[in-house]
């Protein structure tokens, strides 16, 4: 998976007033909402709010 998929739900998170905190410790995590994610993490909470398209659904 891309970066730019990272970035691309990143920003669709901000766009409903989530905050959102790219990765810039070691461990690489994200932080939403103060809360630290994965990359995965925070791809599936972006698909649970119908922002991007999950897996089955990329083709």
């Amino acid at each position: 998976m891309s970066d730019d998929r990272f970035h691309e739900a990143a920003e669709a998170l901000r766009a409903i007033g989530r905050n959102v905190e790219a990765p810039s410790n070691d461990l690489g995590l994200w932080l939403v909402d103060g809360h630290e994610c994965t990359d995965g993490e925070l791809i599936a909470l972006a698909h649970l709010f119908g922002l991007v398209e999950g897996p089955e659904q990329a083709q």
